[in-house]
């Protein structure tokens, strides 16, 4: 049995990770794809309910690569439907749906690839089984997933039924916010743990801390866990769904490691402290407003394991920018430990740069990830 998870360009790594720490199955990596073997079935949906860096998982038939044009790419994907036995999935009272998802500079729409595969599935089964499976747009028992990135193809049975990048703890949010999933891997990327001490002095909405406290107790879908597709499907009649939250929804308690989310704006700071209750995780942050320079004064000396952020940023205003960067780091040098680590993210990196050379920070780590269409760098700096 193979499996894909999806993901942003760029932290592909970070979802292999996940998932064999979570799973433990090697993966493959492709571009937004991460390829693995599955050992039991159930264990997509731990994945799917316990993962932080994907936004959907998906059981796989198939995948294969696609010409451009998409008269071709219809006539590829219906022979590749053929061959698919959904034996075990469908039954003549079960009803399905087509969801596609397309990231390529092909003239067609999602909505066009749905209706044809569709169209497909259904000639496929009334060949073989003489009748018409049902379709139900709103609330079918299994979803077909269809996923095209560049010339590749991949399609299979979608274990979610919802974006998992979206967090439904978003609720209070500000233009400049990034993902919950790039939160996350920012912090996987920095080397972040359950025992490190972690700052955010720039916690706007509270994205990165809050994933940082979903990661060391609990699911991100913890209050969404009725929505999930994989509860509908075929294979899993007879499974206790029950039992097997509860398994996974044991929390360390033991674990009080200090997170640390602080801001300039207090405005910030309320709708960051709204977000983390919705979340389940306030009690296991400290927000605080306070200016960058007066961070010497509430943190001990060398007090940090790793400061994870995002920067403010203002075209408009380099001159005050570049004040506050370097005031963030003449104090991040104060706190952070002998072998602590900045990691950031920002739509530009530069002046940040500068402003780390002049305290001495030494980058160690770079990338590009992507946020949908939007290109984001990612710096690791240390002492």
């Amino acid at each position: 049995m193979k499996a894909i998870a999806i993901t942003h360009k760029g932290t592909e790594d970070i979802t292999a990770l996940e998932i064999k720490e979570l799973i433990n199955a090697n993966s493959k990596i492709n571009e937004t794809v991460v390829l693995f073997e599955l050992k039991n079935m159930i264990d997509l949906c731990k994945l799917a309910y316990k993962a932080q860096s994907i936004s959907r998982v998906v059981y796989l038939f198939d995948e294969f690569k696609i010409q451009t044009d998409f008269n071709e790419i219809l006539k590829t994907i219906e022979k590749r439907i053929k061959k698919i036995n959904l034996d075990k999935w469908l039954d003549k009272d079960n009803s399905f749906k087509v969801l596609c998802r397309h990231l390529t500079n092909n003239n067609f729409s999602s909505q066009d690839m749905e209706k044809e595969a569709g169209a497909f599935i259904i000639e496929n089964i009334k060949q073989k089984k003489a009748y018409e499976q049902k379709v139900d747009l709103e609330n079918p028992d299994l979803i077909f997933y269809v996923y095209i990135f560049d010339e590749r193809c991949y399609l299979g049975i979608d274990f979610c039924g919802f974006d998992l990048s979206k967090r439904d703890y978003k609720v209070f949010s500000s233009a400049s916010d990034i993902k919950g999933t790039i939160a996350y891997s920012l912090l996987r990327i920095a080397g972040y743990k359950k025992e490190k001490k972690l700052l955010d002095p720039f916690c706007s909405s509270g994205v990165i801390p809050i994933e940082a406290a979903l990661y060391n107790n609990g699911s991100v879908n913890y209050y969404r866990k009725d929505d999930f597709a994989f509860l509908k499907l075929k294979p899993f009649e007879k499974e206790n769904f029950e039992n097997f939250f509860n398994k996974l929804n044991k929390q360390d308690t033991k674990n009080k490691t200090l997170i640390a989310a602080s801001d300039q704006q207090l405005y910030h700071i309320r709708s960051a402290k709204k977000n983390a209750k919705i979340a389940g995780v306030n009690k296991n942050i400290e927000f605080s407003r306070a200016d960058l320079e007066w961070l010497d004064t509430r943190f001990d000396k060398n007090e940090i394991d790793l400061i994870a952020a995002k920067p403010m940023f203002s075209k408009y205003d380099l001159k005050k920018t570049k004040k506050t960067y370097d005031e963030f780091f003449y104090a991040a040098k104060y706190v952070l430990s002998e072998k602590g680590k900045i990691a950031l993210i920002s739509m530009s990196m530069d002046l940040l740069k500068e402003s780390a050379e002049k305290q001495g920070f030494k980058i160690t780590n770079e990338r590009i990830v992507w946020q949908g269409q939007q290109k984001l760098e990612i710096t690791v700096f240390k002492n």
